[in-house]
């Protein structure tokens, strides 16, 4: 069974890449891999998940991330979900109705560009 996380700082945003193919043992510790990620940086204004290296996502493991989420806005911490569409992870994240917490984007570029300032926004080629 392959697991990782990794997460990735820049102007206050958060960003962690969970890859592999967790199981529910893995899944119990994202809340702990989570808040410790959330520690390391001081004061952010943007949480992304981004499930597009994901290989499976069970329902428990979109329930976890529901309440990973709450735990964070409760926090004043908005976040947000990277899930790329028409994949097995997809259609958990939709089934869970993840979407209807949280915004959920096809991939990262996407949610760079909905959330940067109207000023600096940019297009890709």
């Amino acid at each position: 069974m392959r697991y990782g996380i990794a997460s990735e700082q820049s102007g206050g945003v958060l960003v962690l890449e969970v890859c592999g193919e967790p199981g529910i043992t893995t899944v119990l510790r994202w809340a702990t891999v989570l808040e410790t990620a959330v520690c390391e940086l001081p004061c952010p204004r943007r949480l992304v998940i981004d499930l597009g290296r994901l290989d499976f996502l069970s329902e428990r493991g979109a329930r976890g991330l529901l309440e990973a989420f709450g735990h964070c806005r409760a926090r004043g911490l908005p976040g947000c979900l990277v899930a790329p569409p028409g994949t097995g992870v997809d259609r958990v994240v939709r089934h869970a109705g993840l979407g209807d917490h949280v915004p959920v984007f096809p991939d990262r570029l996407a949610t760079v560009a909905a959330y940067q300032p109207v000023e600096v926004r940019w297009l890709a080629c």
